[in-house]
C-alpha cells in the first residue's frame, strides 16, 4: 500500500514524490492543506488517463531526412 495526492485541478492521483501534477501542471508542492486529499493506493499502481476533455499533448515529429538531390547518369557507350 502506498500513499498517493490527488490533483485538485484534473483529480489525477500522483505519487507523493511529484512536484507538478504530469497530467495538467497544476503544482502539487506548494498546495495548501485545505486542498490537499491523500489516498491509500497499491505502491505501483500508475496514474489515470487525463480526461478525454483535456486533448493529449502530441510530441512534435521528427524531422524527415534530406532527399538526395537527383544527379544526372551517364551511359557507357
Amino acid at each position: 500500500m502506498g500513499l498517493w495526492l490527488k490533483c485538485p485541478g484534473c483529480q489525477a492521483i500522483n505519487p507523493l514524490s511529484l512536484k507538478g501534477c504530469p497530467h495538467c501542471g497544476q503544482d502539487l508542492d506548494k498546495l495548501p492543506a485545505a486542498q490537499r486529499v491523500y489516498v491509500i493506493g497499491p505502491a505501483a499502481a500508475p496514474s489515470p488517463a487525463p480526461s478525454p476533455a483535456t486533448p493529449p499533448v502530441k510530441a512534435p515529429a521528427a524531422p524527415k531526412p534530406a532527399k538526395k538531390p537527383k544527379g544526372t547518369k551517364k551511359k557507357k557507350s
